[in-house]
């Protein structure tokens, strides 16, 4: 996505109006792009959702691992 102050809101929004719960989230940008990736609950409902409002998402499998939170 363009790296410009509101992008992830956007898309957050977006995810969020649609009932999709981001699970993680990891975000590497430069000065004028980012690369984002999230853990979604409905990974295939956010694909859609994405790709409706012109994103080019590419999906990869992840191991995910609850553990215990606590001091």
């Amino acid at each position: 996505m363009d790296n410009t102050p509101g992008a992830l809101a956007t898309i957050s929004e977006s995810l969020g109006r649609e009932g999709v719960n981001v699970r993680a989230i990891s975000v590497a940008d430069t000065s004028d792009r980012s690369t984002v990736r999230f853990v979604f609950d409905d990974p295939e409902k956010a694909k859609n959702m994405l790709i409706a409002n012109g994103y080019t998402p590419k999906e990869t499998e992840v191991l995910a691992v609850e553990i215990p939170d606590h001091p």
